[in-house]
């Protein structure tokens, strides 16, 4: 089984994949409410073309999201920050470079969180493919509010991305205080593009909101 980082998954030793599943459940999961409302959020930009094109669905339904940057990509494209915080959504740090916290030391991934924070200047944090060590996690913690998702959109799984079944796992599994893994990023975007405005029409139609995280 490939993961999304630089190792595959099937390699990674177990303990670190063990200890990575206990500190998500220290991690927001899911934000709880008694409204219709779910927390769509997106991972890996900002980046020419895909910003623009998630901006707009979104605009259809007046739905306010959460852009988790990459540090890289925003010091490339300042304007797209900006552009974020005029429309209502919020930003998070995911990281400057995307490192794998399981094939990195941990004072290298706090200090390359630490040189997106100078660009991004959030306390939302969510770790490049979900992963973290104790180490990170504790050298992060104090500062950062770390967000997973309760829902993976599957527009990141390139080798078995199966539309229809990404889009029906989507309609049949959210419920409400849910938080909504998507990416806005050229590398995914193809995908994207194919599943979020349906996504959006389903969330409309049944009656849900989307809003964003705020610190």
């Amino acid at each position: 089984m490939l993961s999304n980082g630089n190792t595959p998954l099937s390699f990674t030793p177990m303990y670190k994949r063990i200890i990575n599943k206990l500190i998500q459940q220290l991690e927001v999961r899911s934000i709880p409410t008694k409204d219709k409302v779910v927390y769509l959020t997106f991972d890996d930009g900002p980046e020419e073309g895909i910003l623009d094109f998630v901006l707009s669905e979104l605009d259809k339904y007046s739905y306010k999201a959460t852009f988790f940057c990459r540090g890289d990509n925003a010091e490339r494209n300042p304007h797209f920050l900006e552009m974020l915080r005029q429309k209502g959504h919020s930003i998070g740090n995911h990281t400057y470079s995307h490192l794998n916290a399981f094939c990195t030391p941990a004072a290298t991934y706090a200090a390359d969180a630490e040189r997106a924070d100078a660009i991004l200047h959030t306390p939302l944090f969510r770790a490049s493919y979900g992963r973290l060590t104790v180490g990170t996690w504790l050298k992060l913690r104090k500062k950062y509010r770390f967000i997973y998702w309760t829902l993976n959109s599957g527009d990141s799984d390139l080798e078995r991305y199966d539309h229809q079944q990404a889009l029906s796992n989507l309609k049949t599994k959210t419920r409400s205080g849910d938080i909504i893994l998507f990416h806005f990023c050229q590398r995914h975007e193809q995908e994207t593009r194919r599943l979020l405005p349906e996504y959006l029409e389903w969330l409309h139609d049944n009656g849900y909101k989307s809003l964003a995280i705020r610190p």
